[in-house]
């Protein structure tokens, strides 16, 4: 016990610790001690908390790391630099198990997207979208992703998912480098759009079934896509020059600043000063532009990583609320559930790892 003891104090004494959060980890190790709880799981230096947040993001890699999934069948193919999703069959034994309505995730791998019938209602970096037929999507890796609703009866796809490294020897345009960039987040409406990608996907799935098959050929495939993507969106923009307003300019920048600083920076005058405006001006800017408040989008931000941390690891709450730059427990619990509706506790357990 006295070693035991001795060992968490030179982690606590290197760390700096609280004074009182030194008893609280005393208390801890006497728990640890009497095999109540294990502290490895508390006590993590920087390389372990790396390994915690890579748990966050969902990717090729955890989906091929699943048994209970078969990454080749009728209607997906799935290896670990590409999947390709033919139809929404492919989808079969992901949807309750990996994918959760209403859970965030973080996309290792951008999507493309293709809607050939129904709507899917999603959340990407807090914003919200309703993907419908005739929608082409593009959604580079990095963005936070949250399934709304999901009406299964009537909703039809194929989607591709490629890892950066797969297109790394590749000539590249201005619009896949962008993407790639993780600066892509957008739905082109166009019927012709959609009939061109669909059979452009269709040509990989076939290539991609191949024994042995040429990744030049997909290579050039994914090219295809995204130049074809991109000739559209520049002839829609042609057609009806996109007028952004001034609000809508900042509030583009302002979720940009959320989305970045939002677990750190709570106070409406650290992005008034970013956005060089006053916090009065901000406010109003915000609120007639998106109907919420500066708060309040600040606020979904920090309920989007604290679900993020909740789901995907093994931190305590305690971890969480001090990551998230909360003074204590207690306040962010009360914080969670005001946002939620039920405890922070309750959520992982709904929705965690196990």
């Amino acid at each position: 016990m006295f070693l035991l003891v001795l060992q968490r104090y030179e982690i606590i004494r290197r760390k700096k610790v609280p004074v009182v959060k030194v008893y609280v980890l005393i208390v801890l190790c006497l728990m640890e001690y009497y095999a109540l709880i294990p502290l490895n799981i508390i006590f993590v230096g920087k390389k372990e908390a790396m390994k915690d947040n890579g748990l966050l993001w969902l990717g090729l890699e955890q989906l091929l790391g699943r048994s209970d999934l078969e990454p080749v069948n009728i209607n997906r193919f799935i290896n670990s630099e590409i999947a390709l999703v033919h139809t929404v069959g492919g989808l079969s034994g992901l949807k309750g198990k990996v994918v959760l309505e209403r859970k965030p995730y973080r996309l290792t791998e951008g999507r493309v997207m293709v809607m050939r019938s129904g709507s899917v209602k999603v959340k990407l970096n807090l914003k919200e979208y309703e993907f419908r037929a005739g929608h082409v999507v593009v959604v580079s890796p990095g963005v936070v992703f949250e399934l709304q609703s999901y009406p299964e009866y009537d909703v039809d796809f194929a989607m591709i998912a490629f890892a950066n490294s797969f297109m790394e020897n590749w000539q590249k345009d201005n619009y896949l480098t962008a993407y790639m960039q993780g600066r892509v987040c957008e739905a082109i409406s166009d019927e012709e759009l959609c009939r061109r990608t669909l059979v452009l996907t269709e040509l990989m799935w076939g290539v991609l079934h191949d024994k042995n098959y040429s990744k030049r050929t997909v290579q050039s495939l994914l090219g295809a896509v995204f130049c074809q993507i991109d000739y559209f969106r520049q002839r829609q923009e042609e057609r009806s020059p996109a007028c952004v307003s001034r609000q809508e300019e900042v509030l583009e920048r302002f979720i940009a600043l959320v989305n970045e600083h939002a677990c750190r920076e709570r106070s409406v005058g650290f992005y008034a000063d970013r956005l060089c405006m006053t916090p009065r001006y901000l406010g109003a800017v915000i609120r007639a532009s998106s109907g919420k408040t500066v708060m309040e989008w600040v606020n979904e931000a920090v309920v989007q990583e604290a679900k993020l941390m909740l789901c995907c690891t093994n931190k305590l709450i305690f971890q969480i609320s001090d990551e998230l730059n909360f003074p204590n427990a207690s306040f962010f619990c009360k914080f969670f559930r005001r946002m939620e509706g039920i405890s922070p506790r309750e959520y992982k357990k709904r929705y965690g790892m196990n």
